[in-house]
């Protein structure tokens, strides 16, 4: 019986640095594992943060783009106002002159008359054209510096999410 306990003896003191060794790796593998799991978690915070990142800045680019054109249309609306109002009082003064016209009491007063109404129709026209003018110059003026701010904040705003 005591080769059979050398032999136990020999095989169970065998078998400790093998229980050692694995238990060691065991140690080993949770370390990994653990090392793993917090890069794996690091790694989708910073992707989450820069998902929302993009959403927030796609969100502002949106409603910038809605006030441009809101704005836009706005000033599209009141350049449409003025016309229809410029045609209301053309209307109104031509109507004036032709009554003026008809009273005249010599076809002399009634040239005077004429040519009255439409000098005043040239200047107010004159008027007209350049208010019109600055108007269009001042909307593009406008428009091409919300654009540029806005697509320069965009560009930021992307730029800090790649």
């Amino acid at each position: 019986m005591t080769k059979t306990t050398t032999t136990t003896t020999k095989k169970t003191a065998a078998r400790k640095p093998a229980k050692k060794l694995a238990a060691a790796a065991q140690v080993e593998t949770n370390d990994f594992t653990g090392a793993a799991r917090d890069y794996a978690h690091r790694a989708a915070e910073a992707a989450l943060e820069r998902a929302n990142s993009l959403h927030a800045g796609a969100e502002k680019a949106t409603a910038t783009i809605e006030t441009a054109a809101t704005g836009s249309v706005a000033a599209i609306a009141n350049f449409s106002r003025e016309i229809s109002d410029a045609l209301f009082a053309d209307a109104k003064a031509a109507i004036v002159a032709f009554e003026k016209t008809a009273e005249a009491g010599s076809i002399g007063d009634a040239v005077r008359v004429q040519a009255d109404y439409f000098r005043a129709q040239l200047d107010l026209n004159v008027s007209r054209a350049k208010n019109a003018a600055t108007l269009v110059a001042e909307a593009a003026q406008y428009g091409a510096k919300l654009a540029q701010d806005n697509f320069g904040r965009l560009g930021l705003n992307l730029g800090k999410a790649a």
